[in-house]
C-alpha cells in the first residue's frame, strides 16, 4: 500500500510540473485580438460572429451593441468576421493586436424575392409567415414525387409517406398540422395530383404561404397555401440540360418466409415451450420426407420477389432567348417497377413542358405556359397489401405447383387455397390499369401602365386565362383461373377452379374534367422617399 501511494503522489508531482513548464508556453502563444465591426456606413453591428477560421473546437465570439469584439486566439490564426445580410469577412491577426472591419451588404440576399399571393415580394420586407425552397434543393433528393422532396426542407410543413407502391401517390402532407393546403401552380390554382405529378426538374421554386399571408386567396386557403413556379428562360445563349439516372431497388427489413426444415424446427421450438407442457408437431419422419422428396416445398420467395427492380428517369431541358423573349422548353420520362418478380407492378410518366415569355409591344408582354403529363399504372388484379400478406400466411409446408414440373398451380396445403403465385401474374389472375391524361394552359397579359404616362408609374396590369383538361381511363379485369392437387387415390392431378375468380368480370371507367380559370388584377408598386408602397387590386378570380 504504501508504495502504490508513492507512485501516486510522484504521478500527481510531475503532472504539476509539465503543466507549469507548458502552461505559460501556450499562453505566450496566445494573444489577445480586440476590435469593431461595422457596416459600410461606419455603424456599429451588434451581434457579429467572429471566430478562429478552422478552429476545433470552436474559438468564437460575438459583438456587443456598439459592434466591439475581443477574443482569445493562437498566433498565425484567421478570424472569420459574419453577419446575416453582410458579405463573410477573413483577415490575417499577423502581429496586430487590435483589428477593426467594415461588412459589405450581401446584394444578393438583400434582392431575393420570393413568390407570395398575386405577385412577388423582396424576402427582406416581409412580414407574413413565408417560407420557400429552391427547386434545385429539392431535386437534391431523387424521388418520383415532388411532394416527398419537401419533407424536411420548409418549416411547418410535414410530409409523410403512406406507399412506395409505383405510380401510387399515397403521400399525405399539410402546414402547421391543419390539413392538405391549397395548391397554386404558375398562378393556377390547381389540385394536389398535379403537383405530385410535375416533372420536378422544372421546378423553380416553391413557397408556401401561412396564416395571414395567405388569406389573399380566401376560404380556400384556410389551411395554408402552397405556390409553385415552373421555370422560365433566360436571355442568352441556348443552354441544353440533361439529368439521368438508372437505380436498382431491393426491399429491405421485410421479413421472408423461411424454408420448410426452419419453420418445422421453429413450431417444434415453441411447442415444446409451452407453458401447460410440450410436445413434438413435427418427426424425425416429417423431416426425412422433406429431404428425401416424399414431399415437396418451394422457395416462395424467390417465385414472389425480384432480387433487384429497376427505376430510371430522364430529363431533357432547353432554354434561352433574345431580350424580347425567353423560352424553356422540358419533356421528362420516368419508370419505375416494383417487387414482384412478374414485372407486372410498374408505372411509367412523360411530362412534357413550354414555357415562353415575350415583349409584343413596350411594356406589353405575354406568358405563355403549356403542359402535358401522360402516366400508366399497372397492377395485378390484387393489391400489393393483399399479395404480402397471403404470401407470409399461406405457410412454407406446401409447394406453389402440384407437380414436379411447375406447370399446374397448387391449392392443397394453402391458406384459404390461395396461390399467391398467382396473385402476382396479371396473365393468370387478372389486372388493373390506371391510364392519366392531364393538358394545362395559361395565357397572361402583363401590361406596365407606366410606360404610358409618368403619372401611372408603379401600375401594372395583369389579365390571365387558364384552361386544363384532365381524362381517367381505368380498365379492372378479374380472370378466373384453376387450381391443381395431387390424387394418390386416382394417380392423377384434380382440377379446381378459384371460385372468388370466377366469372370472368371486365370493368371500364372513364372520367373527364375540365376548369376554366380567369384572372385580372391591378397592382400598385411605387418608392416615395423611402417609403415604398405595394396594393394590390383583384378585379376578378373566377373557375367554370
Amino acid at each position: 500500500m504504501n508504495v502504490s501511494l508513492q507512485r501516486r503522489k510522484l504521478s500527481q508531482r510531475i503532472v504539476c510540473l509539465l503543466i507549469f513548464l507548458v502552461l505559460p508556453v501556450w499562453l505566450w502563444a496566445q494573444s489577445q485580438i480586440t476590435g469593431t465591426v461595422s457596416d459600410p456606413s461606419g455603424q456599429p453591428i451588434g451581434g457579429a460572429s467572429v471566430s478562429v477560421k478552422g478552429s476545433s473546437p470552436q474559438i468564437a465570439t460575438s459583438t456587443d451593441e456598439r459592434g466591439r469584439y475581443a477574443i482569445q486566439v493562437p498566433a498565425g490564426a484567421v478570424l472569420r468576421y459574419s453577419f446575416v445580410g453582410y458579405l463573410s469577412l477573413e483577415e490575417e491577426i499577423g502581429n496586430r493586436t487590435q483589428i477593426d472591419v467594415q461588412l459589405q451588404v450581401d446584394d444578393a440576399t438583400i434582392d431575393e424575392v420570393v413568390v407570395v399571393g398575386y405577385g412577388t415580394q423582396k424576402k427582406v420586407t416581409l412580414t407574413g409567415a413565408v417560407s420557400g425552397v429552391k427547386g434545385t434543393e429539392m431535386r437534391a433528393t431523387r424521388n418520383e414525387n415532388p411532394q416527398n422532396m419537401l419533407a424536411g426542407r420548409i418549416a411547418g410543413v410535414r410530409v409523410w409517406q403512406q406507399s412506395a407502391e409505383p405510380g401510387a401517390y399515397r403521400s399525405n402532407f399539410d402546414i402547421r398540422g391543419m390539413g392538405a393546403p391549397l395548391v397554386i401552380i404558375d398562378g393556377v390554382p390547381r389540385s394536389i395530383e398535379d403537383f405530385q405529378r410535375l416533372n420536378p426538374n422544372d421546378i423553380e421554386d416553391v413557397s408556401v404561404l401561412k396564416d395571414a399571408s395567405a388569406s389573399i386567396y380566401g376560404v380556400r386557403s384556410a389551411n395554408g397555401v402552397m405556390l409553385v413556379t415552373t421555370r422560365k428562360g433566360q436571355e442568352g445563349a441556348v443552354s441544353v440540360g440533361y439529368n439521368g439516372s438508372v437505380t436498382m431497388q431491393r426491399p429491405s427489413n421485410m421479413p421472408f418466409l423461411a424454408n420448410a426444415f426452419d419453420a418445422m424446427t421453429l413450431y417444434n421450438e415453441r411447442s415444446m415451450n409451452n407453458i401447460n407442457g410440450g410436445s413434438l408437431i413435427y418427426t424425425e419422419d416429417d423431416f426425412e420426407e422433406f429431404r428425401n422428396g416424399t414431399r415437396r416445398s418451394s422457395d416462395w420467395t424467390s417465385l414472389i420477389f425480384s432480387d433487384i427492380s429497376p427505376q430510371t428517369s430522364h430529363d431533357l431541358s432547353i432554354s434561352g432567348g433574345s431580350a424580347k423573349t425567353q423560352y424553356y422548353v422540358g419533356a421528362g420520362y420516368a419508370y419505375q417497377e416494383g417487387f414482384f418478380r412478374t414485372g407486372d407492378l410498374n408505372y411509367n410518366k412523360l411530362n412534357l413542358r413550354s414555357n415562353i415569355t415575350t415583349e409584343i409591344i413596350n411594356g406589353l408582354k405575354l406568358e405563355l405556359n403549356l403542359a402535358g403529363m401522360a402516366d400508366q399504372q399497372n397492377n395485378p388484379y390484387s393489391t400489393s397489401v393483399d399479395i404480402i400478406r397471403n404470401y407470409w400466411r399461406q405457410g412454407m409446408l406446401a409447394p406453389a405447383y402440384a407437380d414436379p414440373e411447375q406447370t399446374m398451380l397448387n391449392y392443397e396445403g394453402l391458406d384459404l387455397q390461395q396461390n399467391t403465385v398467382a396473385m402476382i401474374d396479371a396473365d393468370i389472375s387478372g389486372y388493373r390499369k390506371y391510364k392519366k391524361k392531364t393538358f394545362q394552359s395559361s395565357a397572361a397579359l402583363n401590361y406596365d401602365l407606366g410606360s404610358l404616362s409618368e403619372s401611372l408609374k408603379g401600375f401594372t396590369a395583369k389579365a390571365l386565362l387558364s384552361y386544363d383538361y384532365r381524362t381517367d381511363n381505368n380498365s379492372v379485369f378479374r380472370k378466373e383461373y384453376f387450381q391443381y392437387a395431387f390424387d394418390p387415390v386416382s394417380d392423377s392431378y384434380v382440377q379446381r377452379l378459384y371460385d372468388p375468380s370466377s366469372p370472368n368480370r371486365l370493368r371500364r371507367e372513364l372520367y373527364e374534367k375540365h376548369q376554366i380559370l380567369s384572372q385580372f388584377t391591378l397592382n400598385f408598386d411605387r418608392l416615395f422617399t423611402h417609403l415604398n408602397i405595394i396594393m394590390v387590386f383583384i378585379g376578378c378570380d373566377t373557375h367554370m
